[in-house]
């Protein structure tokens, strides 16, 4: 009796080891690697697009598998219909984002050879489990593949009004199977569409108004 208790128990015990080394493993995997970026918004001086802005990153990522593709998780908001969000690629551009490939070091210059295709996800991304709206760059493998180690520079255009600073864990790397999480600093989407210009107009007439009021007093 006790060498059967004995045994259920060093069962349980080895079960319990095996258990936490497995979840060891896949925390190491899951949090292995790096990625990070910088963002700038310029608004846009002519063209279709006079008013909106063009929002430009600059990506770097170091992983232990190379980079299947990059999310930029966005606030609920942006899936309102006033929203917009455009690609040149879906207007018959080249592309709407450029990076190192595969056989690329930091030592080595910085050359361009892969290309991406933008792509708002309203619903998400499946393929590691995020739920949150988001845009999503998929590389273009035709020609080369971006490496484990790379830096590229992504972009598309919105009348979405931009905030800044820092944002922490609103990127996402898929690489494998695995993912990633990583920071942005600079221009972030704020989900506050453009006021039309007759609302810029009554704001302006409004700000007078309450400065007149104030010299009154």
């Amino acid at each position: 009796m006790e060498s059967h208790e004995a045994r259920c128990l060093w069962t349980r015990c080895l079960t319990a080891c095996l258990a936490a080394v497995l979840s060891l493993a896949w925390a190491g995997e899951a949090g292995a690697g790096l990625i990070s970026a910088t963002g700038t918004a310029e608004l846009v001086q002519g063209g279709d697009y006079a008013g909106w802005y063009k929002y430009t990153y600059d990506l770097t990522w170091d992983l232990k598998k190379g980079l299947s593709h990059w999310d930029l998780l966005l606030k609920p908001g942006c899936t309102q219909p006033d929203h917009q969000i455009v690609f040149e690629t879906a207007l018959g551009g080249a592309s709407d984002g450029l990076s190192t490939g595969d056989g690329w070091k930091p030592s080595k210059p910085v050359v361009f050879t892969v290309s991406y295709e933008g792509m708002f996800e309203p619903q998400g991304d499946p393929s590691i489990n995020l739920t949150a709206p988001l845009i999503k760059w998929e590389p273009d493998e035709t020609y080369d593949e971006p490496g484990k180690k790379g830096t590229g520079q992504f972009w598309f255009y919105a009348n979405i009004l931009p905030e800044y600073g820092t944002f922490d864990d609103v990127l996402a790397a898929k690489y494998g199977r695995s993912k990633i999480f990583g920071d942005l600093d600079g221009a972030y989407p704020s989900c506050q569409i453009i006021p039309e210009p007759a609302t810029l107009v009554l704001l302006g007439l409004g700000g007078v108004g309450i400065v007149l009021t104030r010299r009154r007093g």
